[in-house]
């Protein structure tokens, strides 16, 4: 004969399975910082914005304006000091994501901030739902 388990039990056996589960990381923090991209053109110093994080350009090695941009009376406004990453927030997998927007062409796309490592930091940005996507290694600059 076997003696039933208490409830108490019950809950106490699942928050010790829970806690012997790994811990997911939140790499919000990892990526807060200045970084400097793959061209070694431009700096992008990401912070928190509410409860999100953003990305302003803070460094270019030769000034540039936003010349692509979609609406004409913004085609003259320096790179300098704009934001080009927002709303970055964990998704359920525990990768930012968030807009990214592209000087380059003058469009904003679904983008994802991975850390691969302490001073490396991976962007992606993707259309067609993620089935082109394209990326970019960025460097920690102190």
């Amino acid at each position: 004969m076997t003696m039933p388990i208490p409830k108490l039990s019950h809950a106490l056996l699942i928050a010790a399975a829970l806690m012997s589960l790994p811990a997911r990381a939140d790499s919000t923090g990892e990526v807060i910082g200045r970084w400097r991209d793959s061209d070694g053109v431009s700096e992008i110093a990401i912070s928190r914005c509410g409860p999100a994080l953003c990305g302003k350009i803070v460094w270019l090695k030769q000034p540039h304006v936003d010349r692509f941009n979609p609406d004409p009376k913004l085609r003259e406004r320096p790179l300098l000091g704009l934001q080009v990453l927002s709303d970055f927030k964990p998704d359920t997998s525990g990768v930012l994501t968030g807009t990214g927007y592209n000087p380059e062409d003058g469009k904003s796309y679904r983008t994802t901030l991975s850390p691969k490592g302490p001073d490396t930091l991976e962007i992606r940005g993707c259309v067609l739902g993620g089935l082109v996507c394209d990326d970019d290694l960025w460097t920690r600059q102190r």
